[in-house]
């Protein structure tokens, strides 16, 4: 049986987060001290870094920071509109890794215990086996989504010098994600 330790704190806090009804905001991605979260109220996203002012972006690719808005070119609003909709592709696959993890954990259970109690236990790694590879393929997504925002969040740095500072997703989160991924398979 394989054993996961994919990025799984991110993974059941993106999953966890869709299960809290008593907030509007949930985490899609954070590292030390700096997050990006989405606003169920408003549908836009937050991006948030230590010691400045929020970033928020909404689907029709306004930018403000700190409440005021900040002019972008028909250019840059497309990739403010690719930013938002990837960030919240990126909770969707999350939220759908972290089930399936959910699902597996069951999975493996419900095997062993049937196995065991049965006295056949031929069959658990290959049905926990079955379950585990729905959530590398899931994963393999969430590492899609998370290079794809990397990747649009520094063209975007590059060409709205006011979103510099939120770039804050680095080249090596991607790429440990999957390696990652691809350690596992």
């Amino acid at each position: 049986m394989r054993v996961y330790t994919f990025p799984m704190i991110f993974l059941l806090a993106a999953g966890m987060a869709g299960c809290n009804g008593n907030t509007a905001t949930t985490t899609i991605f954070t590292n030390t001290g700096t997050s990006i979260s989405a606003d169920s109220r408003d549908g836009s996203i937050a991006v948030h870094v230590p010691g400045r002012e929020d970033a928020k972006i909404t689907a029709t690719g306004d930018l403000s920071i700190a409440g005021t808005r900040v002019m972008a070119t028909p250019a840059q609003r497309d990739l403010l509109k690719r930013y938002h909709t990837t960030a919240l592709l990126l909770r969707e696959h999350g939220v759908a890794t972290g089930n399936a993890g959910i699902a597996t954990a069951d999975k493996a259970v419900s095997s062993v215990m049937s196995g065991l109690a049965s006295g056949n236990t031929d069959n658990i790694d290959r049905e926990v086996n079955a379950s585990a590879a729905k959530v590398e393929a899931q994963a393999t997504l969430v590492c899609n989504d998370l290079a794809e925002l990397q990747s649009t969040q520094n063209t975007l740095a590059t060409e709205l010098p006011a979103f510099q500072p939120y770039a804050m997703i680095k080249g090596h989160e991607a790429g440990a994600c999957k390696q990652e991924v691809d350690y596992r398979n």
